[in-house]
């Protein structure tokens, strides 16, 4: 039993290590791609989120 819970214990923090590096990259990706055109990302993210002005 004791195994058990430290293999899921295991995979717990595993699981959460890959979130976190997903969000991170996810974040990274839209602060590139904002950098590289930060006309072109505010258009899109308003057409994305219906927002008009």
């Amino acid at each position: 039993m004791r195994a058990v819970k430290l293999m899921f214990r295991k995979a717990y923090k595993g699981v959460l290590f890959l979130t976190f590096l997903s969000l991170l990259l996810l974040c990274t990706v839209l602060l590139l791609a904002f950098l590289a055109d930060p006309q072109a990302m505010y258009e899109f993210i308003k057409q994305t989120f219906g927002v008009h002005s």
